[in-house]
């Protein structure tokens, strides 16, 4: 029996209210706590005797990756999301992700991830909406919306102020009130006021001296009390650090499950000892049983299908509409399929299954198109088209490491295997190497055909010296430890994932060993782990050499290139703004070859482009989700006029972002200070005159657009801005103007703009748009502590309208 049921029969007369007050009543304190938290890794506890079932959860915001074994459409990252410009387009996300969600049986889907993107090497930020708060508001609530309207809690994340990975578990970020108001907080205040949010998730960091899982201020006082937030607040996965406090602060359920759990007998004897009001329980679970009751009353009679056409159709539109063309002189793009006969692709990247970033928001990607397969499905078999990695090795260059080269710790034959699953004795083993294809079979005696562990230790003495690249071709999860040293992860969180190639290169020396130590974990489905090697005379250099030296020769040239799951991902923060591994110096080769090749990134958020002035063509592609191909493929091409814009400002080295120009990263003994205050992004770049490489707002068309008459006029609550939008070129296409606010002068410093309201509009070839932005006055005020309001000062302000924020084509002044 659902939860709806055992409501109604409760009878027509209580009120919505009272049928949840009646099963409070109905039941015991340790079931009250059972709903505190989870059971497992994403489920919580049934009661059935109430006829409450269990709720299960997924990992977002991408996609649904629970179950483990199940693919689901995997749509772009949040980042791409925000540089659509398009809430309409986003809302039609949420609403597929809700029904994929649905259909795996799933009650919560964890995502969106709204914190602001504060310094491009985050490890998450690919998975958040930008650098600027109104665009993240505005994208976040859209998504949201969607979801919910499905029937099922959208969870927002991380509550607050998750700027970085690294110490992400104790670190303190330290921040002014109005830098949170102003900055950190509206994504999540515009998912309570707004969207109506369901659930939202506590950060693992502290804020301001109290980790957010037990912060009142952040939880009680602001969430709860002053956005009126009727939903449940939930941890992140071992995010609860305390049972009394975080209980009276303000944290409704503790995640993962388990018994010894801080919300589970320590919970329920701290009620029974008189140190926590039964009715500080109760309410966590009022607002559990709330949420799940309205959400069962709103699930649709019929679900679509995970991976339905209609899904991907809409992930192949917000991976277009994401895209965002950066450079394009002599009008290289879009390529001209009737004129071309072969097709250059270069890069390691470009037959990969990016899917989007790791960590948890890693999907398995269902019917996955990598770059290089939309170009060769787009092209047909007229067009002969090559790939060439580049900077690796090719496919076919790669094989299994011999078992001749390999022994065990004790001198034997190939390498020392423990299998093992949670439960039951590990089973050892000499494997001759690693090149295991099992399929669905069982990999060892014993061991079953899923969820299980391989450690493989030994040693490699190759026969020859020699540049060599080395790593592991593996699904779900594995690592390579060289000589004590981590030398390959390619985990992508250790969930699960297709078969993806992790390789780097390695001098090896003739009879000289190396200790080598592999690990693997399978969750389900087919599994494959091969420990491979490829000799590279020449190494690296000989590899980019041979690329560099195609591309000159070549007809035309992609360069596929960025970063990938073991740059942008979770638990940990980006090294540099530099490109993995060696694609830097392989980019900035091809180009010195062959200035007209276009550079295709796949990459979460900004990376240095040292190569950029050689660069005639460049098209930022993010990680674009299950349709990465074909949406490629459709830009390249010209079928889509490329309409993205940048959520994040690019800068031209790391240290011109606001937090590192200051010194405020990496984290000093254990504190975070946000020093730069509400000059984040492009508000540091223009209030302090730094150059951004590409700055925020900013990207091409295939067209030109033409702004002209801006006005604006200024009523008692709000002001209207008008301005005529005209596509003065030849081909249809859609533009995203905004709309920034500057104050002529304030008592409180204020950042050079601030923007406050977009409109994406789409034109045919010569068509213009009389285009009407209404901003409330509330755009218009700043936070202030004293008043603990928000002020709306009298005085002029302009209002700048352009096609970014450094490409500003009209102003107009208005007095409040």
């Amino acid at each position: 029996m659902v939860l709806l049921a055992a409501l109604l029969l409760a009878g027509s007369r209580f009120t919505f209210d009272q049928r949840v007050e009646d099963l409070i009543k109905q039941m015991t304190l340790d079931e009250k706590v059972s709903l505190c938290h989870g059971r497992g890794g994403f489920d919580t506890a049934p009661i059935e005797r109430l006829g409450i079932p269990s709720y299960k959860f997924s990992d977002g915001p991408s996609g649904v990756r629970y179950p483990w074994n199940e693919p689901a459409t995997c749509f772009t990252t949040g980042v791409s999301m925000a540089a659509t410009f398009n809430p309409d387009l986003i809302n039609r996300v949420g609403i597929s992700i809700g029904e994929e969600t649905l259909a795996r049986g799933n009650a919560v889907i964890l995502g969106p991830g709204v914190n602001i993107v504060r310094t491009p090497i985050g490890g998450r930020s690919f998975e958040y909406y930008g650098e600027d708060p109104y665009l993240a508001r505005q994208t976040a609530v859209a998504y949201i919306k969607g979801v919910q309207s499905r029937g099922v809690a959208a969870c927002v994340k991380h509550f607050a102020a998750n700027s970085i990975e690294m110490q992400r578990d104790s670190v303190d970020a330290q921040i002014d009130e109005r830098t949170l108001r102003e900055i950190y907080l509206p994504a999540f205040e515009g998912a309570v006021k707004d969207a109506k949010v369901a659930t939202i998730m506590a950060a693992y960091n502290k804020v301001n001296g109290h980790y957010s899982s037990e912060n009142d201020w952040l939880q009680n006082q602001v969430l709860k009390k002053e956005w009126g937030f009727e939903g449940y607040v939930m941890s992140d996965w071992g995010a609860v650090h305390s049972t009394i406090p975080s209980a009276m602060s303000g944290m409704d359920l503790e995640m993962p499950g388990g018994p010894n759990n801080r919300f589970a007998k320590p919970l329920g004897d701290a009620v029974r000892e008189g140190r926590i009001p039964e009715t500080v329980v109760d309410d966590k679970v009022r607002r559990f049983l709330r949420v799940m009751l309205a959400l069962d009353a709103k699930k649709p009679k019929r679900i679509p299908k995970v991976g339905s056409p209609a899904h991907m159709e809409v992930a192949r539109q917000v991976t277009e509409e994401a895209m965002v063309l950066l450079k394009n002189d002599s009008g290289i793009l879009p390529l001209k399929k009737g004129k071309l006969k072969s097709l250059l692709v270069i890069g390691p990247d470009a037959d990969r299954r990016m899917s989007n970033g790791g960590g948890s928001a890693m999907v398995n990607a269902a019917d996955e198109t990598t770059p290089l397969q939309g170009i060769k499905n787009y092209l047909g078999a007229g067009v002969t088209v090559t790939h060439i990695y580049g900077s690796e090795p090719n496919e076919d260059e790669v094989s299994a490491v011999p078992a001749s080269v390999l022994q065990t710790p004790d001198g034997k034959p190939g390498l020392t295997a423990r299998y093992s699953v949670r439960g039951s004795d590990p089973v050892e083993r000499i494997d001759p190497s690693i090149d295991f294809a099992w399929g669905t079979a069982s990999p060892a005696d014993k061991i079953p055909a899923a969820g299980y562990n391989v450690r493989w230790t030994g040693t490699l003495t190759p026969t020859e010296s020699g540049s060599y690249f080395l790593g592991l071709k593996n699904d779900d999860g594995g690592s390579l430890i060289v000589d004590g040293k981590l030398f390959v992860d390619n985990s992508d969180g250790w969930g699960e994932h297709p078969s993806v190639r992790a390789i780097k290169p390695i001098e090896l020396t003739a009879g000289k060993p190396v200790t080598i130590s592999v690990n693997y974990r399978h969750h389900s489905v087919s599994s494959e782990c091969r420990l491979i090697w490829a000799k590279t005379p020449g190494g690296v250099e000989a590899l980019i050499q041979r690329a560099a030296l195609a591309a000159k020769s070549a007809d035309q040239t992609i360069l596929v290139v960025g970063t990938n799951h073991q740059w942008d991902g979770e638990a940990h923060d980006k090294p540099s703004l530099k490109m993995y591994g060696d694609e830097e110096a392989l980019t900035a080769s091809v180009l010195a070859a062959n200035p007209k090749t276009v550079v295709t990134l796949v990459n979460g958020t900004a990376i240095e482009m040292p190569w950029i002035a050689n660069a005639h063509a460049v098209l930022e592609a993010w990680y674009g989700g299950s349709r990465t191909g074909e949406a490629l493929a459709s830009i390249l091409f010209g079928d889509v006029n490329p309409s993205g814009k940048l959520p994040v400002s690019f800068p031209v080295t790391l240290a011109d972002s606001s937090a590192h120009a200051l010194g405020n990263y990496p984290p000093k003994s254990g504190v975070l200070k946000y020093d730069d205050g509400i000059l984040v992004g492009y508000r540091w770049f223009d209030t302090k005159n730094v150059a951004p490489l590409f700055p925020f707002g900013y990207g091409l068309s295939y067209t030109i657009f033409a702004y002209s008459d801006v006005q604006a006029s200024a009523a008692k609550d709000s002001v209207k801005v008008r301005f005529k939008l005209k596509n003065a070129g030849s081909r249809a296409g859609k533009e995203t103007a905004q709309i920034y606010i500057r104050a002529k002068a304030s008592s409180v410093p204020r950042a050079m703009q601030e923007l406050k309201g977009y409109a994406k509009i789409a034109l045919g070839a010569g068509a213009s748009q009389e285009v009407t932005v209404t901003l409330p006055r509330s755009a218009f005020a700043y936070y202030s502590v004293e008043k603990h309001d928000w002020v709306v000062e009298p005085g002029q302000y302009e209002i700048a309208v352009g096609s970014s924020s450094r490409d500003i084509r009209g102003t107009a002044s208005v007095k409040l």
